[in-house]
């Protein structure tokens, strides 16, 4: 065999021996990886910008005990790195990492001003931030509750209020596991 073809069956075989998933977040000289704790991450990373919980199921994403009954607290960390790069969003599942997730690129100080025009049904938190920065009012309430082998857990959602500012009506926006579900004009 010639050179090339051995340097193609050799690039092969690396590529086929990554992981099928590849983390992004790094952090110094740290990368953040699933099965971190939480702890272990806020040193390598620092605070997050925003933090939000809700309760699912145990074990998602990570290998860990299954009680019948349980229902864990996840616990959703949002990272801004500035506006020339992307937010993070990391998941943890009973205080380990299950998963991450991009976002859209990253603001400067608090978010906004808003423009309510660019805020739609699907969005994340983060992105709502970043236009348009925390609500001065924020209520948590549950909105369901779901069933996990045979126990009952709230799902819980959040209520955003942005208030009118005399060139616009304000806003109510509900929140239900970092994205928005619902937009309504108050009058």
């Amino acid at each position: 065999m010639n050179r090339s073809l051995w340097a193609g069956a050799l690039l092969v075989l690396l590529v086929a021996a990554l992981p099928s998933r590849a983390w992004a977040l790094r952090c110094g000289t740290h990368i953040v990886k699933q099965g971190d704790l939480a702890p272990q991450v806020r040193d390598e990373c620092g605070d997050p910008f925003f933090v939000d919980y809700y309760v699912g199921s145990p074990g998602v994403g990570v290998e860990t005990p299954v009680e019948p009954g349980a229902a864990v607290t996840t616990e959703a960390w949002y990272y801004n790195f500035g506006p020339q790069r992307l937010m993070v969003r990391l998941e943890f599942s009973g205080g380990v990492l299950a998963r991450e997730q991009t976002l859209g690129y990253g603001f400067v100080g608090n978010g906004g001003p808003c423009d309510f025009t660019g805020i739609t049904v699907g969005m994340s938190v983060a992105d709502l931030i970043a236009r348009c920065g925390l609500a001065p009012s924020r209520t948590r309430n549950p909105l369901a509750w779901s069933a996990y082998q045979g126990a009952q857990a709230p799902a819980w959602g959040e209520t955003w209020l942005y208030p009118a500012d005399g060139s616009r009506a304000a806003r109510e926006i509900q929140l239900q596991e970092g994205r928005v579900t619902d937009i309504e004009v108050l009058h």
